[in-house]
């Protein structure tokens, strides 16, 4: 059976990411983690010793920010990791998902579909401005957007504002030159081999047109895609087609929603293999069950 990737980035919720881990520990997977340069005291070890069957590769270390190009520049970290060693298919996970069913199972899916590549466009033949407007302008301290200091996150507010107000008076374009047609997704996707060679291929010309943008994790992916060969090989092209992704997420309950134990059969009877996010403080009950169900489906 081909080997997986799983490329997953964390920053808390550790006893979700355990869980997880564990969930994904299969002789035919490698794990690629990446733990926030900002987390302190995280115990490697420990985690080292939860997997048996996979390997763990825990990846150079980034101070990510949201909605900075850090959170792009980590993702490339990890799928330039992971490629130095040739998988079926790259899983890219965050540290809150759970799956929610076993791994033969995935991987069944992932053989019959061989060649596909699971990637969420929000609409297929179009973009909407304010997505554009996250690269068209330049965005500046937007490490601030999240800080914990009350004031510098105001003062990234007021700042942005009133600079993205100015150059849009001066008509500023950051895209006049750039030959691609934008589109916009969830950052969240599993893709082949080939396609993430094609996307390391186009490293420097992404940072160059994406490095002073805000929030482009969920532009990038998508917008090389599109404007390449791998699109035809797209799995699903409906509108908002998370399904279509194998990743079950609710944006209209939240941003996104976070589950409970109320969701339990919502989740388990989809027809999705990863969901997200979940939080320990919220509900750990519906962690536990996820857990304990796959457990036993994996027996």
């Amino acid at each position: 059976m081909a080997k997986h990737a799983y490329l997953i980035m964390a920053h808390n919720e550790f006893t979700i990411l355990e869980k997880l881990l564990k969930l994904l520990d299969n002789e035919n997977n490698d794990i690629y983690l990446h733990i926030d340069k900002k987390v302190k005291n995280f115990d490697f070890n420990y985690f080292k010793k939860l997997i048996k069957k996979s390997n763990l590769i825990f990846t150079k270390r980034l101070d990510v920010r949201w909605g900075s190009y850090k959170q792009i520049a980590c993702e490339y970290l990890l799928f330039r990791t992971a490629s130095q060693k040739k998988y079926a298919y790259y899983h890219l996970l965050s540290g809150t998902d759970m799956p929610l069913t076993n791994q033969k199972k995935v991987h069944d899916f992932f053989d019959k579909n061989k060649g596909k590549e699971f990637v969420c466009f929000d609409n297929h033949q179009n973009i909407s401005e304010s997505a554009i407007e996250r690269v068209k302008y330049y965005h500046l301290f937007v490490n601030l957007a999240r800080s914990k200091n009350k004031l510098l996150r105001k003062f990234f507010q007021v700042f942005h504002f009133h600079s993205i107000k100015f150059q849009k008076k001066l008509k500023i374009n950051r895209l006049k030159k750039v030959n691609y047609t934008f589109r916009k997704g969830a950052n969240w996707v599993s893709v082949t081999d080939e396609f993430v060679k094609y996307l390391l291929s186009k490293e420097k010309e992404v940072k160059k047109i994406f490095k002073y943008s805000y929030c482009a994790d969920e532009l990038f992916v998508q917008t090389i895609l599109y404007n390449s060969k791998f699109y035809k090989d797209v799995y699903s092209i409906k509108n908002d087609d998370y399904l279509g992704i194998k990743r079950y997420i609710d944006w209209k309950r939240g941003e996104p929603y976070t589950f409970t134990i109320d969701d339990y059969d919502l989740l388990i009877n989809s027809d999705c293999f990863w969901a997200r996010k979940f939080s320990s403080k919220k509900d750990k009950e519906i962690i536990n069950k996820i857990y304990e169900k796959v457990v036993k489906d994996s027996e």
